[in-house]
């Protein structure tokens, strides 16, 4: 083997290390983001390894060539269709949530996203520099401005990408029974009553009950808000009540105005601090919910109701942004490399790029 093929075996043991790094945590508990993100990383450095030393070593390598013309044909079709059909969707998502829901920016983030990725291309492009080269300032900024741009969508896009893989890969996991308590989050109450959203989410915690060999108790959660009459967490006790569940089996929570104030209140509720729960949100926060579960130490399960189509682009969204700030520290290290990593590129690359007079 030659020394570059060396090195590539060396990244395929490295990413199978990561992987199986990956696999172990998501075991032990998949409510760590990092989990997934070794898993699919390492999984991506193996097969990528792979592939270059069969093509490298191999004598006939047709069976890597056609992998590599399927998966270009696959890049071309999703640049040419899938594209373009995630950005009608997004903005068809967007104005329907907006019409049917209300005008907040929250309802308004799967327009955003949409317009933001019908421009991108053309932002991208403006700064594109000139097919010629030249060693000086001016090109250095377009340059050094149109790799950076292009390394930050491809950061983000990545984290997404790990976002809904972890999102998708929790919600399949074995579900354990035994709980003490079904903690039901709140949602927010219109005109004092339950509206649809937090019914469905009362409805699965009903049926998470049902089933439960523990006979847990449900926990309802949340405190009045300022346009609220009442708090939401007695107005989801009764509609608890009024379908058919035993009174002396809901306890209200009445104080919370945050999620993790949902869970940091109705944990005080407990028999004990440790005692095992089922958490019920919408599906869309289920992840998030779950990574807090664990940041507070709790022996959690999160498990989600359905919400309508149109309502959860915007809400993933959402969901994403919150679990990127929460992570801000590592993601501020990661734009500061791209950063640092763009400045040597630019000024070690674009000197090379002119060609002499």
């Amino acid at each position: 083997m030659t020394t570059f093929t060396l090195l590539i075996v060396a990244l395929g043991i490295l990413g199978t290390i990561a992987a199986a790094i990956g696999t172990i945590r998501f075991v032990r508990d998949p409510r760590r983001i990092s989990a997934y993100a070794y898993s699919i990383v390492g999984l991506g450095a193996a097969l990528m390894s792979l592939g270059l030393v069969l093509y490298l070593e191999a004598d006939s390598p047709h069976l890597l060539i056609t992998t590599a013309v399927v998966a270009g044909g696959v890049l071309v079709l999703g640049n040419l269709i899938g594209y373009p059909g995630l950005i009608a969707f997004l903005i068809w998502a967007g104005v329907t949530t907006v019409r049917r829901e209300s005008r907040t920016l929250a309802n308004m983030l799967s327009l955003i996203a949409g317009i933001g990725l019908l421009f991108l291309p053309t932002t991208l492009a403006l700064f594109e520099p000139a097919d010629v080269a030249r060693d000086d300032l001016t090109y250095h900024l377009q340059y050094g401005i149109h790799l950076g741009l292009f390394l930050l969508v491809t950061y983000i896009a990545c984290c997404f990408g790990v976002f809904i893989v972890a999102s998708v890969a929790y919600r399949f996991r074995k579900l354990h029974t035994g709980a003490a308590a079904i903690i039901v989050l709140g949602s927010g109450l219109i005109n004092g009553k339950v509206p649809p959203l937090l019914a469905d989410r009362l409805q699965r915690g009903m049926k998470a009950q049902q089933h439960d060999v523990g006979h847990p108790v449900i926990i309802t959660s949340g405190g009045q808000g300022a346009n609220e009459p009442r708090p939401e967490g007695a107005a989801m006790r009764d509609y608890l009540i009024d379908q058919g569940v035993d009174p002396e089996r809901v306890i209200a929570e009445e104080q919370s105005t945050t999620t993790e104030e949902n869970l940091v209140y109705s944990q005080r509720l407990l028999p004990e601090n440790d005692s095992p729960v089922t958490v019920v949100t919408s599906n869309y926060h289920v992840f998030r919910a779950a990574l807090l579960t664990r940041a507070l130490g709790l022996r959690a399960q999160v498990v989600g109701a359905p919400t309508v189509w149109y309502y959860l682009p915007g809400a993933i969204i959402r969901e994403f942004v919150a679990v990127m700030r929460d992570h801000l520290r590592i993601h501020v290290i990661a734009v500061v490399a791209i950063i640092a990593l763009t400045m040597a590129f630019t000024h070690w690359i674009v000197p090379a790029l002119v060609m002499p007079a």
